[in-house]
C-alpha cells in the first residue's frame, strides 16, 4: 500500500470519528416516540448545551413577567384574584422561571399536550417547594439526600415516590388540588410565553382528535437544528491512527491529520492563555510531545483472542463485568401475608439493582476497548495522538476503548508494534514487571525477580492454557497485563536473550507528588520515604503513615479511637490519603476516603462470610476520627512538603486579593496559568426532580476567586512539574534511541531490553530538574506579573534541606 492510500485511509478513519460522534449525539437527543423516561440513554433536552443556552436566556425576561403578574394579582384592583397567585409566591421568580422554560422545552421536544405541560410545570414548582420546606425544617436530612441523589446518574419514578414519602414523613409535603396545579402550570407557561415569544401554542390533530401542544417557535426551531448539528460535529469519537500523527510546530495544529475544532496542543478555553502560548518558545515541548505519539503500537492478538472468549462467555474472568445482569432473588410465596419477608426480598433486590447499575459502564468500556481492538487488530503499527492540559500534563486524544493510559485490560490489549530482542538485562526487567503486576512490589528487585522464577511453571501454564489450565495470571493485581506478561516470559524462556520481545515493561514512581515536593525543598527526610535516596530496600510511605497513625491511635484514651487499636490502620486505609496529601487533600476528603475504603473492606469480607473490618463499628464515625489522625500523621512523615504546600497557598493568597491569575513557566518552557474566577451575577438554586441545580445568572463580570485558588496552587504546580519531568524523559529517550515510549504521567515504559537506559535517564532527569532553586524561581514569576505594592507580599519559599540530589541518581527504587 502506497503512502498516498493510507493518508486516504486515515482520513476516511477521521471522517467515521465525526459520524460516529453525529451518531452517538443524535441517540441522546428526545424525540416525540424517544423520551428519557423511556430510554435511559435518551438525554432531555434541557441538559443538552442548545437547551441549556436557551434556558438562560429565558430566565430573565420571565422571571420580570411573572413579577408584574404577582403585582398586578395582588393589586386588590377590580376583577377576578389569580386562584395561582398563593401557590406562585411560594417560589422565587427565577426559579419558577428557570422550570417554565425548562419543562418547556423538554416538552415542545417530546410534542406532549399543552394540558400535561402545564401538568408537569405545576409539579415542578410543587416539587421544588417542598424541597425548599424540607432544606429549612431539616437541613442535616437534606443535606444528607442530595448528597445521595448527586451520587444516582438518573432517577426513577420509584426514585421520586420514595422522595415524596420522605418528604411527607418530614411534613414537607404541599397539599394542592390537580385543578389548582393545572393552573399553576398553565399560567406559568402563559408568562414564559409572553416575556420570550420562545414558545407557542399549536392546535393539532392527534389520534381524530384536536389538541393543543407547545411548540418552539421556527426561529428557535431553526437554531435548535443548527447548534444541535454543531454540537454534534463537536463531539467526535476519536479513534487511533493509521498513520503517524501529524508532528505538533504550533499550539493549534498537530495530531490528527484534519483539524479538530476546538482541539489545540493545551487543552484551554481562555484566548489570553492561548496567545500566550504562542508567543512562547515551545521547542522542548513540541519535540517531546511528538515523540510521544510517534510511538507505534499494535493490538496484542493473543490476548484479544482469550479476552473476545471470556466475554462471550459471560465475563466475570480477570476482573471482567459479567456479561447479564444478576437475576432477582426469587419473589417468597408468603410476600402479601409476611411482612418480615417482604422487607427481606426488598432489601436483596435493592442491592441486586444497585449492584446491576455500577456494572453498567463496566460493561461499556469492555465493549469499547474489544470493538476499537478488533477495529484495529490486522494493522501492522498504530498511533495515539496526544495533548496536554493546562497543567502540561500529556494524554492520549483518543479517549474511547484502546489507548496507552486505558485500564488493565486497555493496556494489556496493546503492545508495541516493532519488537526488540530482550537482550543480556531485559529478562531481568521482565521478571521484575511479572512480580509488581502480582503486587510483590514492595522487596528489593532480587527478590521479585525470585518470586517470578519460583512461579515459572504457573506463568507458563497460564501462557499456553490461559482458559483451560491453573489460570494462575487471573489471581494478579493486573489480571491482563499479567497474562501478556506471561505470555512474553514463556517465550523468552523458550529462546533466551534472542527472544523478540513487544511486551512495554513500565517503571512507577513511589509517590509522584511527594517525590516532587521533596526534591523542590531538597529535603532529606522525605526524600527518603518516597525512593529519592538509595536504599537496599525499597521505602513504602504509605506503611510508615500507617504505623504512625496506628502509634496514635494505641496511646489515645478517646473512646472513637477503640475501633482502629489492635492494628487496624493498614497500608490500604492509609494509602489513598497519603497519594492525595500533595494534591491539597481536605481532611474532609480524607474522611471519605478511609470511609470508601472500609466499605471495600467490608464488601470482601462478607464475600468471605467475615465480620466487619470494624467489627461492628459506625463506619462513618471511625473514618471521622481517623481522618484527622491521619492528616497529622501524614505531615509529620513528609513535614518539609507540607512546608512547601502551605507557602504555595500563601502565594496564591496574595495573588487572590491583588485580583491576578498565578502564571509560572515550566522548566522547558511551557507557560501555566491558574485563573479559577468568582462568576459575578446572581446565583440560583432550583430543584428537579429530586436534585439540586445551582445555576449563575446575569454575567457581569469575573474576579480572582481565593479560595480556590488557594486550594488548586499546590496539585497544580506538582502536576506541571511532573508533566515538565514526563516530557524532559521523552526528550531524553529520543536522543538515547528509545523510540518506543508509553508514559502515563508517572509510570514509563519500554521495551524490555532497553529498560536499563529508561531508568538511567528516569534518575538523571529528575535531579536536573531540581538542580535549580525551582520554587524561588517560580516566586519571581509571580511577583512579576503583580501590581508593584503587592511584591513586597510575596512570601520567601521555606528555606531548602540538605538532600544531595546526586542521591537520586543512584537510587534504584525512584522508579521501580
Amino acid at each position: 500500500m502506497t503512502l498516498r492510500d493510507t493518508i486516504r485511509r486515515q482520513l476516511d478513519l477521521e471522517d467515521e470519528s465525526r459520524s460516529l460522534g453525529v451518531a452517538r449525539y443524535e441517540r441522546s437527543r428526545p424525540l416525540p416516540w424517544r423520551s428519557p423516561e423511556d430510554n435511559p440513554s435518551v438525554e432531555e433536552e434541557a441538559n443538552l448545551p442548545p437547551g441549556k443556552h436557551l434556558i438562560r436566556l429565558a430566565i430573565k425576561p420571565t422571571a420580570e413577567r411573572i413579577r408584574e403578574w404577582i403585582a398586578d394579582a395582588s393589586s386588590g384592583k377590580a376583577g377576578r384574584r389569580h386562584s395561582a397567585l398563593g401557590w406562585m409566591e411560594m417560589a422565587e421568580p427565577e426559579e419558577v422561571a428557570y422550570l417554565a422554560a425548562r419543562v418547556a422545552l423538554n416538552s415542545s421536544a417530546s410534542q406532549v399536550s399543552l394540558q400535561t405541560a402545564a401538568l408537569s410545570l405545576g409539579r415542578a414548582i410543587i416539587d421544588h417547594v417542598e424541597m425548599v420546606n424540607f432544606k429549612q425544617s431539616n437541613p442535616a436530612g437534606y443535606a444528607g439526600l442530595m448528597r445521595q441523589q448527586h451520587r444516582i446518574t438518573r432517577g426513577s419514578q420509584k426514585r421520586r415516590t420514595a422522595i415524596r414519602k420522605l418528604l411527607e414523613n418530614e411534613s414537607a409535603r404541599v397539599s394542592i388540588a390537580s385543578r389548582e396545579l393545572l393552573h399553576l402550570g398553565m399560567i406559568a407557561l402563559e408568562l414564559l410565553i409572553e416575556a420570550t415569544g420562545l414558545f407557542t401554542e399549536e392546535l393539532v390533530r392527534k389520534n381524530k382528535d384536536r389538541t393543543y401542544i407547545l411548540r418552539a417557535t421556527e426561529p428557535v426551531r431553526k437554531w435548535l437544528v443548527d447548534q444541535h448539528s454543531r454540537s454534534a460535529l463537536l463531539s467526535p469519537i476519536l479513534l487511533p491512527m493509521i498513520i503517524r500523527p501529524k508532528r505538533w510546530r504550533s499550539p493549534s495544529s498537530g495530531g490528527y491529520l484534519r483539524k479538530l475544532p476546538g482541539r489545540g496542543l493545551v487543552k484551554s478555553a481562555d484566548p489570553e492563555y492561548q496567545a500566550r502560548l504562542r508567543n512562547a518558545d515551545l521547542t522542548k515541548v513540541y519535540e517531546a510531545v511528538n515523540h510521544i505519539q510517534e510511538t507505534p503500537w499494535r493490538v496484542n492478538r493473543k490476548v484479544l483472542e482469550v479476552m473476545r472468549r471470556v466475554w462471550d462467555e459471560g465475563g466475570l474472568l480477570g476482573g471482567l463485568p459479567a456479561r447479564e445482569d444478576t437475576p432477582l432473588p426469587p419473589i417468597p410465596p408468603d410476600m402479601d401475608v409476611n411482612e418480615e419477608a417482604k422487607a427481606n426480598w426488598k432489601r436483596e433486590a435493592a442491592a441486586v439493582h444497585a449492584a446491576n447499575a455500577a456494572l453498567f459502564s463496566k460493561r461499556l468500556s469492555v465493549q469499547q476497548q474489544l470493538w476499537v481492538a478488533e477495529r484495529f487488530a490486522d494493522e501492522e503499527a498504530i498511533w495515539f495522538p496526544h495533548s496536554m492540559d493546562f497543567r502540561g500534563r500529556v494524554y492520549p486524544i483518543p479517549t474511547t476503548g484502546l489507548q496507552p493510559q486505558s485500564d488493565d485490560p486497555g493496556k494489556a490489549l496493546l503492545e508495541f508494534a516493532h519488537g526488540k530482542p530482550v537482550g543480556p538485562t531485559g529478562g531481568y526487567w521482565l521478571a521484575v514487571h511479572i512480580a509488581n503486576l502480582f503486587g510483590v512490589d514492595k522487596v528489593a528487585f532480587r527478590d521479585r525477580v525470585k518470586w517470578t522464577y519460583d512461579h515459572a511453571a504457573q506463568l507458563i501454564d497460564s501462557a499456553v492454557d490461559p482458559l483451560d489450565g491453573s489460570r494462575f495470571w487471573t489471581t494478579a493485581e493486573h489480571p491482563w497485563m499479567a497474562l501478556a506478561a506471561a505470555m512474553d516470559f514463556a517465550g523468552f524462556v523458550a529462546e533466551g536473550p534472542a527472544y523478540v520481545s513487544r511486551l512495554p515493561i513500565p517503571l512507577d514512581g513511589s509517590n509522584s507528588g511527594l517525590q516532587h515536593l521533596s526534591a523542590m525543598l531538597k529535603d532529606p527526610i522525605g526524600a527518603a520515604a518516597v525512593n529519592l535516596t538509595p536504599a537496599a530496600e525499597p521505602q513504602d510511605v504509605y506503611t510508615r503513615v500507617a504505623e504512625a497513625a496506628q502509634s496514635v491511635v494505641e496511646d489515645s484514651s478517646d473512646p472513637d479511637a477503640a475501633p482502629w487499636k489492635g492494628g487496624k490502620v493498614n497500608r490500604k486505609i492509609a494509602k489513598r490519603p497519603t497519594m492525595t496529601f500533595a494534591y491539597s487533600a481536605t481532611r474532609y476528603g480524607i474522611q471519605n476516603m478511609v470511609l470508601e475504603t472500609l466499605r471495600e473492606l467490608d464488601a470482601e469480607r462478607t464475600e468471605r462470610g467475615e465480620a466487619p473490618y470494624l467489627e461492628g463499628a459506625d463506619n462513618y464515625e471511625a473514618a471521622k476520627y481517623l481522618s484527622h489522625v491521619l492528616f497529622q500523621a501524614i505531615a509529620e512523615v513528609v513535614s518539609a512538603a507540607t512546608q512547601a504546600m502551605e507557602w504555595l497557598k500563601d502565594v496564591a493568597r496574595v495573588a487572590s486579593r491583588a485580583d491576578v491569575a498565578l502564571t509560572w513557566t515550566t522548566p522547558d518552557g511551557l507557560p501555566v496559568t491558574q485563573a479559577n474566577r468568582v462568576t459575578v451575577g446572581s446565583r440560583l438554586q432550583v430543584h428537579w426532580r429530586g436534585r439540586r441545580l445551582d445555576l449563575t445568572l446575569l454575567k457581569d463580570g469575573s474576579r480572582i476567586d481565593g479560595r480556590r485558588q488557594t486550594s488548586a496552587i499546590a496539585p497544580n504546580v506538582v502536576h506541571s512539574f511532573d508533566g515538565a519531568h514526563l516530557r524532559a524523559v521523552a526528550r531524553a529517550a529520543k536522543a538515547a534511541g528509545i523510540n518506543s515510549l508509553g508514559v502515563i504521567h508517572d509510570s514509563f515504559s519500554t521495551h524490555a531490553t532497553d529498560t536499563d537506559r529508561l531508568v538511567d535517564i528516569l534518575r538523571e532527569t529528575f535531579a536536573d530538574q531540581y538542580e535549580p532553586d525551582v520554587l524561588s524561581k517560580l516566586r519571581e514569576e509571580v511577583i512579576a506579573n503583580l501590581p508593584p505594592e503587592w511584591a513586597s507580599s510575596v512570601p520567601e519559599p521555606p528555606n531548602p534541606g540538605l538532600l544531595n540530589l546526586d542521591q537520586v541518581r543512584s537510587s534504584q527504587y525512584l522508579f521501580a
